[in-house]
């Protein structure tokens, strides 16, 4: 007779587990508890990456009714929306101001500007929130450098104090707790990429706000974006993308409309000093560009004329007639994306962020029955680990 195991015995064999089981067990999880399955140990995270790598492309944002407004998370597949995640049913009627790495930004709608109002970060993945409070800021967009739970967080946004109309840059450091107004000239877009801050002005200019290991801030021109007979408009529009070590300006016209001729910059550094150059390809990568999302980069995929939402060298938009568009750097021409009518939506991009395993466990629950819930799931997982395992053996015997 086996002599029974042990704690660290018990816990080797669950790590153990043949592969062909775990598989089993993953075709009954959801989403979120892939990424929690992850977390137990490497093999088992092991497990996980061909599922969650299937993911990683953007999800859709979508509310499908404006008044009253109901989030939730959509992914694509053979033209079809289908729900990966509801959001909490509190912030489903607030008013989404920002996605950025993994993260989502809410606020009251009207948000209560003269009183004050609190803010949420919430992770979707992980249940995970942060509130800041008071807040005395109207939110256009807002970016995060990193998790909300890490030490060095910083947290920026484009929009105005609630006694003011000007639109600037804010920037929160969590290690001062305070909010510093950038005094930015005609601000249009911002992005957080390798810790550094960037703001994309009217002026066709691009600062750069370095924080570490003192604040430095580079002013970029982008000279280019116009040709040598045209005048300087008062105003240029466009979005930031970073992908990989580099930054890209998607410049268009007014406004995103049907069809758009779009310019895209890519900035390039040569030691202290940064270079903005316009590209006719994106390497092989497709970009992601809406309102108040994040730019998004993804790299080269084994893609198929099936999938709408992952062709290289694409870059994909709203339209102002609210359907979901694809610019097509090759061919210079703009596509409707097939079977995704986004008409009467509110849609956005939220790119999952799996490998941040910061706030895995520290989930903030709304009640007390958190326990009751993580309880039920190990139960849950037990019973379908015991079924997948007889299963298995009875296909060996027969």
């Amino acid at each position: 007779m086996a002599p029974p195991l042990t704690s660290e015995g018990e816990k080797a064999s669950w790590a153990r587990l043949n592969m062909d089981v775990m598989e089993m067990i993953l075709e009954h999880l959801t989403i979120v508890d892939h990424v929690r399955f992850s977390n137990v140990c490497k093999s088992w995270r092991s497990a996980t990456i061909i599922s969650l790598r299937a993911l990683h492309a953007p999800w859709l944002l979508v509310s499908v009714d404006q008044s009253p407004l109901s989030w939730g998370l959509y992914t694509t597949s053979n033209g079809r929306r289908n729900l990966v995640l509801e959001i909490p049913k509190e912030f489903r009627s607030q008013y989404c101001c920002g996605s950025s790495k993994g993260w989502l930004i809410f606020v009251p709608k009207p948000p209560k500007r003269f009183r004050g109002y609190t803010v949420h970060l919430l992770n979707p993945i992980t249940g995970s929130m942060i509130n800041f409070y008071p807040f005395m800021h109207f939110i256009i967009k807002g970016v995060i450098s990193t998790s909300p739970l890490a030490p060095d967080f910083l947290f920026a946004i484009l929009g105005s104090h609630c006694m003011e109309e000007n639109i600037s840059v804010f920037l929160y450091e969590s290690g001062y707790q305070s909010w510093q107004d950038l005094k930015i000239d005609d601000p249009m877009d911002i992005m957080f990429h390798h810790g550094r801050l960037y703001v994309l002005t009217g002026k066709a200019k691009i600062m750069v706000y370095a924080f570490k290991p003192h604040w430095k801030v580079s002013i970029i021109p982008i000279p280019s974006l116009f040709g040598e007979e045209e005048h300087h408009p008062s105003s240029c529009n466009g979005r930031l993308v970073g992908s990989n070590d580099d930054i890209f300006v998607v410049s268009y016209d007014t406004k995103l409309g049907e069809q758009q001729q779009l310019k895209v910059f890519k900035v390039r550094e040569r030691g202290l000093r940064h270079h903005v150059v316009e590209v006719d390809s994106l390497g092989g990568h497709t970009f992601f560009i809406c309102s108040f999302s994040e730019g998004v980069s993804v790299s080269k995929t084994k893609s198929s004329s099936k999938s709408e939402l992952m062709k290289p060298d694409c870059i994909y938009y709203l339209s102002l007639e609210d359907n979901l568009r694809r610019y097509c750097m090759k061919r210079r021409h703009t596509f409707q994306v097939a079977g995704l009518d986004a008409s009467g939506d509110i849609l956005e991009w939220f790119t999952p962020r799996f490998e941040d395993r910061s706030s895995l466990m520290a989930v903030t629950p709304s009640n007390g029955s958190s326990h009751s819930r993580y309880l039920l799931l190990a139960i849950i997982i037990i019973i379908i680990m015991l079924a997948c395992v007889i299963r298995y053996v009875l296909g060996k015997l027969v």
